[in-house]
């Protein structure tokens, strides 16, 4: 089994929601990453996989433990400015998804001197915080 697949494999741990919203690019940006590693030699390789894995069981952990949570504080953390709301449109639950994605994973491109990958994720928030700015918008939720 090569390491794409293997990685491929590991996003089924991701609830299902996230894994339709960001599986595809997440299994691109990785792919493209192993590339660019493994010109670097095997041990900086191996530990850069054995990094994104592990950063992928945490992640599927946390999605599943936001999935799970009824505890409404928790909500209002990952959708501020939802409070009021009973239950926030599926569009805007995802949009903040993305955000909390990107960041993370601009965070993780930075603490591995990954600048490029970082300045990509910072593009990609910059556009999922207006499409979110555009949905609260539409549905008239104060930011």
């Amino acid at each position: 089994m090569n390491i794409a697949k293997a990685y491929q494999a590991l996003l089924r741990l991701y609830p299902r929601d996230h894994r339709n919203l960001f599986s595809s690019e997440m299994l691109r940006i990785f792919e493209r990453a192993c590339e660019e590693r493994s010109s670097r030699g095997r041990p900086p390789y191996v530990t850069f996989v054995l990094r994104e894995f592990c950063g992928l069981a945490l992640g599927a952990f946390a999605e599943w433990a936001g999935e799970l949570s009824t505890d409404p504080s928790r909500r209002a953390h990952r959708l501020p400015g939802l409070h009021a709301c009973a239950e926030a449109p599926s569009e805007i639950t995802d949009a903040q998804r993305r955000i909390d994605f990107c960041i993370s994973r601009m965070e993780q491109a930075i603490a591995t001197h990954d600048f490029q990958g970082a300045r990509f994720y910072s593009n990609e928030d910059l556009k999922a915080r207006e499409r979110l700015r555009q949905l609260r918008a539409k549905y008239g939720i104060a930011e």
